[in-house]
């Protein structure tokens, strides 16, 4: 029974350890890829509502 009891412990501290690696690194390098994918998407919502209106514009300034 010790040997399982401890075999339990080594698991709870390795999980443990995974868990502040988690939190330490995966976590923040994925927000950190998040948040420039979001900005790019945003810069180019930007250019595509950029070139709607111009082309809105454009369509209403020519005669028919």
């Amino acid at each position: 029974m010790a040997n399982f009891e401890e075999f339990g412990k080594t698991v709870d501290e390795e999980m443990k350890k995974l868990k502040a690696f988690f939190e330490a690194e995966v976590k923040p390098s994925a927000k950190r890829g998040t948040l420039d994918a979001l900005r790019a998407a945003s810069a180019r919502l930007t250019e595509l509502a950029d070139d709607l209106e111009r082309r809105f514009k454009d369509s209403a300034e020519k005669p028919e």
